[in-house]
């Protein structure tokens, strides 16, 4: 653990964590870049979503995958927590001429009326957050899905190499990186208790896979009539 910066709030994290997206954000908004979409991730998704069903792509990023459903038929809606991604989504969808929405929000006080959606992509999104922080979305996620409505997201293992000197882990296992590139950075684990535990929280698993690099791709199904 770092000597200088043995610990940090959750406002702390906060902070450093908005900070680091529109950081990164910023660069890609600077040369109008866009990261070639997650075809195959995404298509595990949308055959469990009606033609012309809304998708919801959380954690959007410059919105590689939320244009993507665009283009094909289907309703997308990208939802970030930095104005820079919003912003750099925004000019993407008029560039590919795509039409969909881009919004500023965050995954854990979603901005949408419950039982909207048909579909959420979470792609890199979860092992950002903190444990309540799951939880929260998760329960989020679950209020705007219509009922038998889908969920794919990934989590991805901690990085290889990552130096004591470079982060702080908190009590709760969030680690936070406080210096570097990655300055800012927060990224957990989700433990596998909190993973089983969502058939009690109303889901379904419908797909637990993972690829060869060790990111483990979860679809899972709200449970509840169709409407």
């Amino acid at each position: 653990m770092n000597s200088e910066h043995n610990s940090i709030s959750v406002p702390e994290t906060e902070t450093l964590t908005r900070t680091y997206w529109d950081r990164l954000w910023s660069r890609f908004l600077r040369h109008q870049g866009m990261i070639a979409p997650s075809g195959k991730l995404v298509q595990l998704l949308l055959p469990h979503v009606s033609r012309g069903g809304l998708v919801l792509d959380v954690g959007c990023g410059e919105g590689r995958n939320t244009i993507y459903p665009g283009r094909i038929g289907f309703r997308a809606v990208g939802l970030d927590l930095s104005r820079k991604a919003v912003k750099l989504l925004s000019n993407n969808l008029f560039e590919e001429e795509v039409r969909g929405a881009a919004i500023l929000g965050d995954a854990r006080r979603l901005p949408f009326s419950s039982a909207s959606f048909h579909g959420v992509l979470a792609h890199n999104l979860f092992d950002h957050l903190d444990g309540n922080g799951f939880t929260d979305s998760m329960e989020e996620v679950w209020r705007i899905l219509r009922p038998e409505g889908v969920l794919l997201m990934t989590l991805d293992p901690l990085p290889e190499g990552i130096s004591e000197k470079e982060t702080v882990r908190r009590d709760d296992g969030v680690c936070v990186f406080v210096s570097g590139s990655r300055k800012g950075m927060l990224i957990r684990e989700v433990p596998e208790n909190e993973i089983v535990d969502l058939a009690n929280r109303g889901w379904n698993q419908l797909k637990d896979e993972r690829t060869p690099r060790g990111s483990r791709i979860l679809l899972l199904k709200k449970r509840g009539q169709s409407v």
